[in-house]
């Protein structure tokens, strides 16, 4: 397998292809440090500098070269939780505003990218939440009553309706308009030159040791110099070192993803219409997008994480195993091989959704983490949050993401 080990996004666009920015040295002063150049990261910086706010965007390695480069390139209209559990956990009026939230963030992530000219290959792409032969299709059949119930559109789909739009057997599905396919990481590098146009300054290779805090101001320290500040926003997918009594507000998985080689005229025959996004209800469940080049990517065996000396190993069982769960679906594509195979992280929480917003142990902060499997469609609502936050301009419906929800 010649990718085996590598990410499709990251050698769809190599370093040598990126455009590259300083290590940040010296001592500076910002409205607002963004500590993190993925998606969430670039997205936040652009915002906030369009917004009137000096900004500085610090990557700890490559622009687009993290978490970013890991995930399934999708854009859906929703968090990565069950609306049932998060309307048990939290309330009702907190999980309708999350998915009413999450619906408008995907649309407006998806303009964003076309209004910056990102060429990531930005397309329309219905999500479908299936339930597959083999798992309990009343629960899915329960989620899609209480989301009626609270006022929100899903769309219920017959198992035939389904199994035309998707090519596999199975019991019902919730369809959700305003979803969308795209290249993670060139969204990210073209967000990352709009925030530097808008006035953003950039530096890749610089790491952030800790924040320290008075009551007046704050200070980002690297190892090359520090940065003056009453902002900090924390884009880095799990809360790390630096702020790690925040770690007992995130849970930790490992997933895997596999991308296939082309399919034949004949594979592709059999494989339905192929323009959905196909999530799983089964436990782990799966994610499934197809490729402009007749690939398909799949993406599930999620389990606890394993250490660097067993990944390789554990790599090669889940490829192996990812790859007999495809063909299970779609017979036809038997012993198709992987091109690329590769372990996504997966940082969530308790509920499912993600923490943004602000924490009372952290003044001048603001955390945009935890999203799980997708942070693409929430970060522009992450990104608006926090231009309200630090422009004292809050809205009550950014809490619904916050630590006290």
């Amino acid at each position: 397998m010649p990718g085996y080990g590598a990410r499709y996004w990251a050698e769809r666009t190599p370093a040598s292809r990126r455009p590259t920015y300083p290590a940040f040295r010296g001592d500076h002063q910002a409205d607002v440090v963004v500590i993190g150049g993925g998606l969430v990261g670039a997205t936040a910086a652009y915002v906030l500098a369009k917004g009137g706010l000096d900004v500085i965007l610090l990557e700890a390695e490559r622009i687009a070269g993290g978490s970013t480069a890991s995930g399934v390139g999708v854009i859906v209209p929703e968090p990565d939780a069950w609306f049932r559990q998060v309307e048990a956990t939290a309330g009702v009026r907190v999980a309708r505003t999350a998915w009413q939230e999450a619906r408008r963030s995907s649309l407006d992530m998806a303009a964003l990218l076309k209004r910056v000219n990102a060429r990531a290959d930005v397309a329309d792409s219905p999500l479908v939440i299936a339930a597959p032969v083999g798992s309990d299709a009343a629960l899915l059949k329960r989620e899609h009553v209480d989301r009626k119930a609270a006022g929100l559109d899903a769309p219920w789909m017959t198992p035939a309706a389904t199994a035309a739009e998707i090519g596999t057997p199975n019991g019902g599905a919730i369809r959700l308009r305003d979803g969308f396919t795209y290249d993670p990481v060139r969204a990210t590098i073209a967000l990352t030159k709009a925030a530097s146009d808008a006035g953003a300054r950039v530096f890749e290779k610089s790491p952030v040791r800790r924040t320290r805090f008075t009551r007046k101001t704050a200070d980002v320290v690297t190892a090359k110099g520090t940065i003056r500040t009453r902002g900090i926003y924390v884009a880095t997918g799990r809360p790390g070192a630096v702020f790690r009594q925040l770690e007992r507000h995130v849970t930790d998985q490992q997933a895997f993803a596999v991308v296939t080689e082309p399919l034949s005229a004949a594979m592709r025959r059999e494989a339905g219409r192929r323009t959905a996004v196909v999530r799983e209800t089964e436990a782990g469940g799966h994610w499934l997008r197809w490729l402009g080049d007749d690939r398909a990517l799949f993406a599930g065996a999620s389990s606890a994480p394993v250490g660097d000396r067993l990944l390789d190993k554990v790599l090669i069982q889940r490829t192996g195993q990812l790859m007999y769960e495809l063909s299970v679906r779609y017979p036809a594509i038997s012993g198709l091989p992987a091109h690329w195979g590769w372990p996504i992280p997966l940082i969530s929480t308790t509920d499912g959704l993600p923490w943004i917003g602000p924490h009372r142990n952290y003044p001048f902060h603001f955390f945009a983490m935890a999203f799980g499997w997708h942070a693409d469609g929430l970060a522009w609502f992450a990104a608006k949050a926090a231009l309200r936050h630090f422009t004292d301009e809050p809205q009550k419906q950014d809490q619904a993401f916050g630590f006290l929800r």
